[in-house]
């Protein structure tokens, strides 16, 4: 059995998603819209109106608000049609404890299975370009670290285990796009990530373990804490 992996729509561009079924590339679409808050939590969606501004029609987009609602990135209503998912405390809290689970293990694999070539490619993407200042910035700092993260999960040579962590990563930078609980530190990031790629040269998985479960746990609660400022239930 083989599992396809897709690159993170968080990293591709939007005018570059051209996927040969015109479903898949409404889907596509909506699901950037949707994680990095181009579209708005709790936003409904109106099908006539994205018909007009796809040019579609509403077959190949009701086939993607399923997917999506599969996903639980939307939500159906009688009588009121598609709203795209709320964030929560506690869908987020979810998010942290999957992470917490699954990528420190995905290190721990890396540092057993890294070659030459993929700690060179690990240790090129570790500083992350960050001013925290500026959205432009804020959005190539996602997508570096996202490049980053699965990266480390792809050393690991386990497609299924990528599959989870992409996803993981595409909804986990959802409350940031709202300027909910964003780094503000530009050094802090890149500098966990150099100590995540030293544990992995020296292949040592407990290390690398441990390095990236503080890591995840650390921004985890820092977003969680500034969900809860912002009075996020």
């Amino acid at each position: 059995m083989s599992t396809v992996v897709r690159p993170s729509l968080i990293e591709i561009a939007p005018q570059s998603m051209r996927p040969t079924a015109l479903p898949d590339h409404v889907y596509a679409v909506l699901k950037q819209r949707i994680l990095s808050c181009a579209v708005q939590p709790n936003e409904r969606l109106i099908e006539k109106k994205l018909c007009e501004e796809l040019r579609i029609s509403r077959t190949p987009l009701r086939e993607a608000l399923n997917r999506l609602s599969h996903e639980e990135l939307v939500s159906f209503q009688p009588h009121a049609g598609y709203r795209v998912a709320g964030i929560t405390l506690a869908g987020f809290r979810n998010l942290i404890e999957l992470r917490s689970i699954v990528e420190p293990q995905a290190a721990a694999l890396a540092a057993e299975r890294a070659t030459p070539g993929d700690i060179a490619a690990l240790r090129a993407q570790a500083t992350l370009p960050y001013d925290p200042s500026e959205d432009r910035s804020f959005v190539q700092y996602c997508q570096a670290n996202s490049r980053f993260h699965l990266l480390v999960v792809r050393c690991a040579r386990n497609p299924m285990l990528e599959n989870i962590v992409m996803s993981a990563l595409d909804m986990y930078q959802r409350p940031t796009y709202l300027r909910i609980g964003r780094q503000m530190d530009p050094g802090n990031p890149s500098s966990k990530h150099h100590a995540i790629v030293d544990a992995i040269e020296q292949h040592d998985a407990e290390a690398a373990r441990k390095v990236m479960y503080r890591h995840i746990r650390g921004g985890g609660e820092r977003i969680m804490t500034a969900l809860r400022d912002a009075r996020i239930a």
